[in-house]
């Protein structure tokens, strides 16, 4: 994903996973309120048709809350955002319309708090100025709507009055929201200023600890084959045509052993890896990644962190099974995509299971992911730049 947006969702995934359940609660709370208001304020209600309409436009942006803030559909939109407010004005010009020049109290409407709880639930998602700005646009409206009932209101009082009491929950809500987020990001941005800094310092321990372990390994495999043959004709073995065929079948395996770990992507050694530390010394990786073109160094470090994450918790998984696992990068025009299959052997849906956290981050990294899960088979697809 390019151009990642100053959102808690985007910058941190597992932190907007984590507060999910406010969705869930915002999507229950919202509605029930609403028709416990509407039915205490019955006896003011000249259409109910108008009233009923309203509460379904609250079901409607209630439920694309729940479901466009599924982690298997982040990031949610700005055009998610606009649905969801949308549907909460138009609720509460509804229910303005179905008590017009019979509601009596302001304070008593729902509509104006209904809108308010939206901007909280929608704080994980959005960006601070982006909530400020709609935020700032639907006081102006819940505004202006109030000084159009403002003459069947019992209050006496000044109309700017009847404005303010309209606008300020809106505004407050939106303002917190966006301070909540703003203070968020910041805050992950200096965490990611301070680990980009002590991972450029590290750098040079860190190719000093990869060269280290390349000469062990070039030692390991003399070890294994070189000595050995060397040793023997130390010893006074008979240099024949077969000596000369076992040195040249030496140096044909230690060449192409060298050149293997020269054309290891880092993919390669991320699955290598999970599956040691899975299998413990098992030298046997079963996932094959066919990445001819090595089109897996085009991905990003987010991108990276990202798959690497994915992969180690899907290793670690208990129903997974390292048996015909594969992960395929093919190029197509500008993009690369990714195709990765494997076996969940598990009766638990992939998208609740343990996995989803990972998921979700690899969503968000991945705006077209797509994941398929028809038991034991798991497929997941997607694509991004080459950069």
């Amino acid at each position: 994903m390019s151009g990642m947006e100053r959102a808690v969702q985007q910058r941190d995934p597992l932190a907007a996973l984590i507060g999910r359940p406010t969705s869930y609660l915002a999507a229950v709370v919202v509605p029930v309120y609403a028709a416990g208001s509407t039915w205490f304020a019955r006896d003011s209600i000249g259409n109910p048709t108008l009233a009923i309409l309203a509460l379904v436009l609250v079901a409607v942006a209630s439920v694309t809350l729940v479901v466009q803030s599924s982690p298997l559909r982040a990031p949610l939109t700005a055009r998610t955002h606009a649905a969801i407010i949308g549907s909460g004005l138009a609720a509460l010009l509804l229910s303005a319309l179905s008590m017009w020049d019979t509601d009596a109290f302001l304070r008593d409407d729902w509509g104006v708090p209904v809108i308010g709880l939206y901007y909280v639930a929608l704080a994980p998602y959005r960006p601070a100025k982006e909530l400020v700005t709609s935020g700032v646009l639907a006081a102006i409206f819940a505004g202006f709507l109030a000084v159009l009932q403002a003459d069947s209101f019992v209050t006496a009082a000044p109309t700017s009055v009847f404005v303010i009491v309209a606008a300020t929950p809106i505004v407050a809500t939106s303002l917190a929201a966006a301070a909540f987020v703003d203070v968020l990001v910041r805050g992950l941005d200096r965490w990611r200023q301070r680990a980009d800094r002590a991972f450029t310092a590290m750098t040079g321990e860190r190719g000093v600890s990869i060269a280290r372990s390349v000469q062990q390994d070039s030692v390991t495999v003399l070890n294994q084959e070189v000595v050995p043959f060397f040793t023997a004709l130390l010893d006074g073995a008979v240099v024949d045509e077969a000596t000369r065929q076992r040195a040249r079948q030496i140096a044909d395996e230690v060449r192409a052993t060298m050149v293997a770990d020269v054309d290891r992507s880092w993919l390669e050694s991320v699955v290598e890896q999970a599956a040691r530390r899975v299998d413990g010394a098992s030298e046997t990786v079963s996932t094959v990644v066919r990445d001819d073109h090595r089109l897996a160094e085009y991905m990003t470090t987010d991108e990276r962190t990202a798959l690497r994450a994915f992969i180690v918790a899907l290793h670690a998984d208990p129903s997974f099974v390292d048996d015909g696992a594969e992960i395929v990068i093919s190029r197509d025009g500008g993009r690369c995509e990714l195709l990765l299959r494997a076996r969940v052997d598990s009766d638990l849906n992939v998208l609740k299971g343990p996995l989803a956290p990972f998921l979700a981050v690899v969503r968000v990294m991945f705006g077209d992911l797509q994941v398929e899960h028809e038991q034991p088979n798991l497929t997941l697809r997607f694509s991004y730049e080459q950069r």
